[in-house]
């Protein structure tokens, strides 16, 4: 694999020494998977990080059945991220449903389910987010690129996403001239 600048991994990564070697990469941003035992599944089930101004969530479980999971469906309220990184199902996909990228890079560790083998490369460009996917298992590798809706920058270096802010039902109460 070649140089990257960060590498994102939503999780079932098998053992902390997969992790070490993807840090020599580049710097990993990961969460754990259903398949990942300790001290693997101390990592956060959930996580959304800021890279070159634009917000991607990642989440293990993406969708059933084409329907958003509770947990990406959450995600998405929360941190409303421009890019949605999911796993869980190994079957390689992009697509844009309402202006956000939502990719599922498949599985670029061991074969399972006679599945092939892939990762997804995501470019954040000037205006706007890329992602392809490519399988591993052929020579002539198959590539699917599908551009995200352009996507608001926001200002300072990569750090965290943030959720939005809601008052406290306290604070909601008192607002309404309630105790």
């Amino acid at each position: 694999m070649k140089r990257r600048a960060h590498i994102l991994h939503t999780g079932d990564i098998g053992s902390a020494g997969v992790l070490a070697e993807l840090t020599r990469l580049a710097p990993v941003t990961a969460i754990s998977g259903n398949a990942d035992g300790p001290p693997l599944s101390l990592l956060p089930r959930a996580r959304c990080v800021e890279l070159g101004g634009i917000r991607i969530l990642l989440v293990h479980h993406g969708f059933v059945h084409a329907r958003p999971t509770a947990e990406l469906a959450a995600g998405l309220r929360r941190y409303r991220p421009t890019v949605a990184v999911f796993g869980h199902s190994h079957v390689a996909f992009v697509t844009r449903r309402l202006g956000i990228l939502l990719v599922n890079p498949g599985g670029g560790g061991r074969r399972r389910f006679r599945l092939p083998r892939s990762v997804a490369v995501l470019t954040i460009g000037v205006r706007d987010v890329r992602a392809r996917v490519t399988v591993l298992d052929t020579r002539a590798a198959v590539r699917r690129e599908m551009p995200a809706a352009p996507a608001p920058r926001t200002a300072g270096p990569d750090r965290g996403c943030r959720g939005r802010r809601t008052p406290s039902r306290r604070a909601s109460s008192r607002a309404r001239g309630g105790g």
